[in-house]
C-alpha cells in the first residue's frame, strides 16, 4: 500500500468545532500533565504519561464532536467485553452530581492520575528502574514543549511498519527520535555484532531520505492546525527535516554494577561504529 501524506485536512470540521472551546477541550488544554496530538486521519488524541485519555473525531452522522474515553476513568462499567471505551461526549460536561461545581471531564482527569498513573506506585512512588518507555516518553514530551511537535507518527510501508516515538521541531529543523530505555533486549547483543536498533535506525533514515518533501509539507500542516487549535507548538514553523533519526536512549539505571558499567561501554562503541546518532539521558 502507497504511503500518502495528504490526509490531513487543516479545514476539516474537527478543527472548525474545536476552535468553539468547549469546555472539556479548554480543560484538556490547560492541564499541563497532559499532551495533546493531532492525528493523520484528522482525529486527536490526548495523553497522559504515555497513556491514551481520550480520543476525539467528528461524527458527520450525528453532526457532533464525539469523545471516547476508557470506561474506568468515566467509572462507569465495559460497553462489552471487547470495548473497554465509552462515547462520553453527552456526559463530559456535566456535573458529577447535582449542584456540584466539579464536572465529568475534571473527574476523568483524576481518575486518569490515579488508575493509571499510580498502578505500578508503591505509596505514590514509581522506582525508576522500573520506569516504562511509555512513562518516560510522556515525561519527556510534557517538559520539553518547546521544540516538541508530536509523538507516536505511525505509518505502513509497503513492507514494513515506521513508527516515531518522537518527533522534534529546533529552529524550524525536523528531527525523528526513537528512545529506548538502556536496559532494553533489542540495544544489545552478547557478542559486539550489530543488535537489532541499528537495523531499525537504517531503516528509519531510509524512510527519511525517501519521504523527506512530503514529510516536511505533512508537519507545516500539523504545525498550522495546532497552532490555530491554541496547542504549544515550537517558535520556529518547520522549514527543513534532519536526514538523521536520533536515538535517545535513557538510562534509568540507579544501581551500579560492572555488568552495567561494562554493558553502558559496549553499547556506545557500537553505536559509534555504527555511526548512529545518539544521546545518553539520566533523569527527566
Amino acid at each position: 500500500m502507497a504511503i500518502t501524506f495528504n490526509t490531513l485536512n487543516p479545514d476539516a470540521k474537527i478543527f472548525q468545532e474545536l476552535k468553539k472551546n468547549p469546555y472539556w477541550w479548554t480543560r484538556f488544554k490547560k492541564d499541563s500533565s497532559l499532551y495533546i496530538e493531532i492525528r493523520k486521519d484528522n482525529q486527536v488524541n490526548v495523553y497522559f504519561e504515555g497513556g491514551s485519555v481520550a480520543r476525539i473525531h467528528y461524527c458527520s452522522k450525528h453532526k457532533k464532536l464525539q469523545v471516547f474515553t476508557h470506561h474506568k476513568y468515566l467509572d462507569l462499567p465495559a460497553p462489552s467485553k471487547s470495548n473497554a471505551y465509552i462515547e462520553c461526549s453527552d456526559i463530559i460536561d456535566k456535573p458529577i452530581e447535582k449542584d456540584s461545581e466539579i464536572l465529568i471531564c475534571d473527574k476523568v482527569i483524576e481518575r486518569v492520575k490515579t488508575c493509571y498513573s499510580q498502578k505500578h506506585a508503591i505509596n505514590g512512588v514509581v522506582d525508576k528502574e522500573k520506569w516504562s518507555e511509555k512513562f518516560i516518553q510522556g515525561s519527556l514530551i510534557t517538559k520539553s514543549l518547546a521544540f516538541r511537535l508530536d509523538s507516536e507518527f505511525a505509518y505502513n510501508d509497503a513492507s514494513e511498519k515506521i513508527r516515531f516515538d518522537i518527533v522534534r521541531c529546533d529552529n524550524g529543523v525536523i528531527t525523528f527520535v526513537e528512545l529506548k530505555r538502556i536496559g532494553d533486549g533489542r540495544m544489545l547483543h552478547k557478542t559486539d555484532k550489530s543488535p537489532e536498533i541499528i537495523d531499525q535506525m537504517d531503516r528509519y533514515k531510509d524512510f527519511i531520505t525517501k519521504y523527506t518533501d512530503e514529510l516536511l509539507t505533512y508537519y507545516q500542516k500539523l504545525y498550522d492546525v495546532k497552532a490555530g487549535l491554541g496547542l504549544p507548538v515550537p517558535q520556529v514553523r518547520p522549514i527543513s527535516i534532519n536526514p538523521e533519526p536520533h536515538l535517545l536512549i535513557f538510562d534509568n539505571w540507579t544501581k551500579e554494577t560492572s555488568r552495567r558499567k561494562i554493558h553502558r561501554e559496549r553499547l556506545v562503541d557500537i553505536l559509534n561504529r555504527e555511526h548512529i546518532s545518539f544521546s545518553i539521558q539520566t533523569d527527566l
